[in-house]
């Protein structure tokens, strides 16, 4: 069964990371002819100088190259939130920033320009940052709609809820939550834990980060699973078919017994003419094959084996026995309903 690995940020880091000053894209800005991103400060730099993409040399513009550079929103979201702490590290250097230097205006410049964005309010989270959430018991879409008409008569106010609040890292794992869970009520191992979000199935390898940033959390209030206990499913054992030795025929039937060579039985054969030797007719293999014909007594033939109609067809030799011939000297058979005389 193919399985989903996690790739390393260390794997992604030529993805991430500016060709000119080494670090991780800070405003991201890619070049509309080429699709090249770097820092916004360093191709601006960059630029100045030079009309040409510092990595494929493509011409950016041949009198203003400025224009043809983007801000790339996407890129930089993803480096935030890849990056642990990358995002609150480059506000506090803004916010550095504009407090020494107290007269210097940013033109059409945003809270994030200035470095007065917080964390919680991008939506980056930190591997060590605590993350609140609230867990209750999933009833299942059947059982909330049953519990709509006491809620709407003013009922429900007697029930009290099962929703417990945690205080849990950003990198913890939903699987460290469900042995979390299963330790508290003691489930037995015979069932399973499964941690959900609204009606979906968590998988056990996300992360608290990682449910943060697939579904639509907005932080502002806890980060709200669910859970439910269900019987674990038991893995069928298959037996395993024995090895095949050297020499051993492993197909169906055997060598002499197979479909298009197999012939019947001598007490199944059916009464025809055509199986009795005629006196005339020589058979195979006789002295009068090879000379003059002559009438000349023959024995009777014994009825062909399987063996037989193997040998025949195939012009070879078998390794089945053969069925010794019949100690009668003649049987009676009929013929389309008429008694023919025995053998002699």
């Amino acid at each position: 069964m193919h399985r989903t690995t996690r790739i390393k940020i260390t794997e992604l880091n030529p993805h991430l990371m500016c060709a000119l000053c080494g670090g991780y894209f800070i405003d991201a800005t890619t070049i509309v002819e080429c699709l090249h991103s770097f820092c916004k400060t360093c191709i601006v730099r960059y630029l100045e100088t030079n009309k040409y993409c510092p990595m494929c040399d493509v011409q950016v513009h041949k009198t203003r190259p400025l224009l043809s550079i983007r801000s790339d929103k996407t890129l930089q979201d993803i480096v935030y939130k890849l990056v642990p702490g990358l995002f609150k590290d480059e506000m506090k250097r803004r916010r550095d920033f504009y407090a020494a230097y107290p007269l210097t205006e940013v033109p059409n410049g945003s809270n994030e320009d200035r470095g007065e964005v917080l964390e919680q309010e991008k939506g980056a989270l930190s591997d060590d940052e605590i993350v609140s959430l609230s867990i209750e018991f999933y009833e299942g879409v059947r059982d909330r709609e049953e519990k709509k008409g006491p809620l709407e008569n003013g009922d429900g106010d007697k029930e009290k809820t099962g929703v417990r609040f945690l205080r849990c890292p950003a990198a913890m794992t939903v699987m460290h939550l469900a042995k979390f869970l299963r330790n508290k009520m003691d489930v037995p191992s015979k069932y399973k834990v499964e941690v959900l979000y609204e009606d979906e199935p968590l998988k056990e390898y996300y992360t608290l980060m990682d449910i943060a940033y697939i579904y639509p959390w907005r932080r502002n209030g806890p980060l709200p699973l669910k859970y439910r206990v269900q019987p674990a499913c038991k893995r069928l054992t298959l037996p395993t078919a024995p090895t095949p030795s050297e020499g051993t025929n492993t197909s169906g039937a055997s060598e002499c017994e197979s479909v298009s060579d197999k012939a019947p039985s001598p007490a199944t054969l059916p009464a025809t003419s055509s199986s009795l030797p005629s006196p005339a007719t020589p058979s195979h293999g006789s002295p009068s094959s090879h000379g003059p014909s002559a009438p000349h007594p023959t024995s009777p033939t014994p009825p062909a084996t399987a063996s037989g109609a193997t040998t025949a067809a195939n012009g070879g030799t078998s390794n089945c026995l053969q069925t010794p011939p019949s100690t009668s000297r003649g049987r009676k058979m009929t013929v389309n309903g008429a008694p023919v005389p025995p053998l002699t």
